[in-house]
């Protein structure tokens, strides 16, 4: 039987959620039925200064993955070395756009050869490719509207696209309510499940330490959490906040709203983590805090790694009107005291901090697991591959 060819589109290999997903799908995917090859839109032979290292690359290619870089399909401007000036170019329109430098004809011919292009992330995706390759194209939905609300503005929205989505029923009619009309497949953030990773026990300990895994970033503040730990120390000082993520914090100007608040001496950047769940688990963290979405879960895949060691996780709720009703498995919250009183009452109460441990294990476990899922995607390159 004749392989269905997919074409996953990803920004990068390195170590962030877009990233994690094509990798989780790629291990998953039926290798017998389909056959992958992964397009990435960085060139070759530069890789990030903020990351280092390809993580998922090497992965990807264990699993039979060919890999191709965007370099054949941009356009010699790109490369030019006086990249300032380029930039105040472009500013004053004397200079193409960025999308603009693509060679569309090329990098159209080159996808014609696929039956579906996933692309792993709806910021990534390239809107002046012609209709014949969107018409196979897959968009996953990586970023919420909270975090950037223009990020449809330069799609068609009259074109009938086809979405792969994280986010439920009423969610979605939110997110995508620009767009006349669209197919949509709800896969949630997947991954393959370790039971072993539950090594999370409540401890008294001298001080205790909340845990933020994040990357440092415009598009996922922390500013509710600093006001929240300025709060928590009034009423119970022997408490540490450990940042883990990639970025600077000087230059996302953290430090500075640290001293504001007279919390910089108990707040401590860790830097990037090769191991999400290895982190948490030494580190012995009492509890961790999140970004969530919609009062529903973490919105992240580091929120769903910490759920897997057992450690406790509340969230503060960026969406702007989010259900209003109580969260028993991932509590959210939009109210600095009640999100004090919760951390307060995890970090203190034995019985509460472990009831909440064990339904979020338990809802990861039970409800994560790309074995689960993978079927549903499947089905799905099928139906567009068919169309």
């Amino acid at each position: 039987m004749e392989k269905t060819k997919i074409l996953f589109v990803v920004a990068g290999f390195y170590r962030a959620g877009a990233e994690r997903f094509a990798y989780e799908i790629d291990r998953a995917l039926d290798k017998n039925k389909f056959d992958l090859t992964i397009l990435s839109l960085e060139q070759e032979k530069k890789v990030s200064k903020l990351w280092n290292v390809r993580y998922y690359e090497n992965l990807h290619k264990e699993q039979g993955a060919e890999i191709r870089y965007i370099d054949d399909f941009i356009d010699k401007r790109f490369y030019e070395k006086n990249r300032l000036r380029n930039k105040i170019k472009r500013q004053l329109g004397l200079f193409p756009k960025y999308i603009d430098l693509w060679k569309i004809d090329k990098l159209s011919k080159y996808m014609d050869q696929y039956d579906v292009i996933h692309w792993m992330g709806e910021y990534i995706f390239i809107n002046n490719i012609p209709n014949r390759i969107k018409e196979k194209s897959l968009i996953h939905m990586m970023t919420a509207r909270f975090q950037k609300n223009d990020l449809y503005d330069n799609f068609d929205h009259s074109f009938n696209f086809n979405f792969c989505t994280p986010f439920k029923k009423e969610e979605l009619k939110y997110e995508l309510e620009q767009f006349v009309s669209y197919h949509s497949t709800f896969i949630p953030l997947v991954m393959k499940i370790d039971k072993n990773n539950k090594k999370w026990k409540f401890k008294e300990q001298h001080i205790k330490k909340i845990g933020i895994f994040t990357r440092l970033d415009p598009f996922k503040p922390l500013d509710p959490f600093f006001y929240s730990f300025q709060l928590l120390l009034d009423r119970f000082p022997n408490v540490e906040l450990h940042i883990f993520g990639n970025g600077n914090p000087k230059e996302h100007r953290m430090i500075d709203m640290l001293e504001r608040l007279g919390i910089q001496d108990n707040v401590f950047f860790r830097g990037h983590q090769e191991d999400i769940v290895e982190t948490a688990i030494n580190e012995e963290l009492s509890l961790s805090w999140f970004q969530g979405y919609n009062n529903d879960r973490p919105a992240g895949y580091a929120g769903l790694d910490i759920c897997t060691t057992g450690t406790p996780l509340i969230c503060w709720d960026f969406s702007p009107k989010p259900n209003n009703f109580e969260n028993p498995i991932y509590p959210h919250y939009k109210n600095l005291n009640k999100f004090v009183d919760k951390t307060l009452q995890i970090l203190t109460d034995e019985v509460e901090a472990s009831n909440l441990s064990d339904k979020q294990y338990y809802d990861v476990i039970n409800n994560r697991d790309v074995d689960d899922y993978i079927n549903i995607v499947e089905n799905e390159y099928i139906r567009i591959k068919k169309n």
